[in-house]
Formats: structure tokens, C-alpha cells, sequence
């Protein structure tokens, strides 16, 4: 028994030492999704610029539509709007933003001091839309098909690197099934 007492410690440190191992080698950006090929949450929510206007999932059919997760408080958030703003106009989908946990004026006044990417924003100020996605925390950005099922979610800072890698394939295949071709 005085032997295992002391090689427990050691047992220890391997043990985490191992589970460290695995957990380093995971990609951080691919966090799994509970949501994957489910259809967006039933919510009704504010809108963030725009008080006497609703938001619902209802919202989200009919086109493609790219949600960005993001609040006042997020520094990288920040970091992403030049490249999110080159994103607005473009005619294969929609970009929406989900202004999480935050506080109405902060967010507006962002919006006004570094410009506005998103065509429109739901204001979800206790987070209980992000948590019925699964959001782990800010930025993430969701890829959500026409039929209004999330397809595929990123967590992390978007730029031009990860969108021509992770989103703009994705965005060519749904396109195709939503016109019927095959690719």
C-alpha cells in the first residue's frame, strides 16, 4: 500500500500528461456542433438596430445566410468587421449577426464607430439563443442553408484565409443542391 502511495503522484502527472497530449493535438476552431444538420432554434428576438422589429428562425429560409456571432465586449470581434464588411453585399447569401450577452448601446455604438457588416443584427442580450446553438463564445460564425438548417459552424476570427478555406466551398455546395445540380 506505501508503494502505490508512491508511485501515485507519478500515475498522476502521466495521466494528465497524456490527456494534455490529445487535447492539444484537437483543432481549436473545430468545436463540435451539437446543431449540425438540425434546424435553427425556435426564438423570437429583437432586433439589434431596429427596437420595434422582430427577429425569429423564420428569418433564415428562403436563402443562405452566414451568422456571425459577436459582441462590444470581443476584441477579436472587432478585428474581423473589415473583413466582414467586404462580405454584406454579396448576393449568395445573407450575412446576419447575433450580438451576444451585451449591452444595446455599446453594440450600437460599434456598429456606428467601425461600421456596420450585417444586413441585420438579433439583439440576444441574455444569451439564450446563443446557448440553444451551442455557442461556446465570441466570434463564431454559423452557415445556415436555405431550408433554415445550421450546416456548419466556426469559432474563431474570420478572414479571408479561412473563408476561401472553410466557408466559400460550402457555400458553392449548397448553392448547387439549392439549384438542383450536383457537384
Amino acid at each position: 500500500m506505501n508503494r502505490l502511495k508512491l508511485f501515485l503522484p507519478l500515475i498522476l502527472v502521466l495521466f494528465m500528461g497524456i490527456a494534455l497530449y490529445f487535447g492539444l493535438k484537437q483543432d481549436p476552431h473545430q468545436l463540435g456542433l451539437t446543431q449540425q444538420d438540425k434546424p435553427m432554434p425556435v426564438f423570437v428576438a429583437e432586433d439589434l438596430l431596429l427596437r420595434n422589429k422582430t427577429f425569429s428562425q423564420q428569418d433564415f429560409i428562403g436563402h443562405i445566410t452566414v451568422l456571425n456571432v459577436w459582441a462590444s465586449w470581443c476584441p477579436s470581434c472587432k478585428l474581423e468587421f473589415p473583413f466582414l464588411k467586404t462580405l454584406r453585399e454579396r448576393p449568395e447569401f445573407k450575412l446576419y449577426g447575433l450580438n451576444y450577452r451585451d449591452n444595446r448601446p455599446a453594440a450600437q455604438e460599434v456598429l456606428n464607430k467601425l461600421g456596420n457588416p450585417y444586413l441585420r443584427s438579433v439583439y440576444d442580450p441574455n444569451g439564450k439563443l446563443a446557448l440553444e446553438l451551442g455557442v461556446y463564445g465570441t466570434p463564431e460564425t454559423y452557415l445556415i442553408d436555405s431550408q433554415g438548417v445550421i450546416r456548419y459552424r466556426y469559432s474563431g476570427e474570420l478572414n479571408q484565409e479561412v473563408w476561401q478555406k472553410e466557408f466559400q466551398p460550402k457555400i458553392e455546395v449548397l448553392q448547387s443542391m439549392a439549384s438542383g445540380g450536383s457537384s
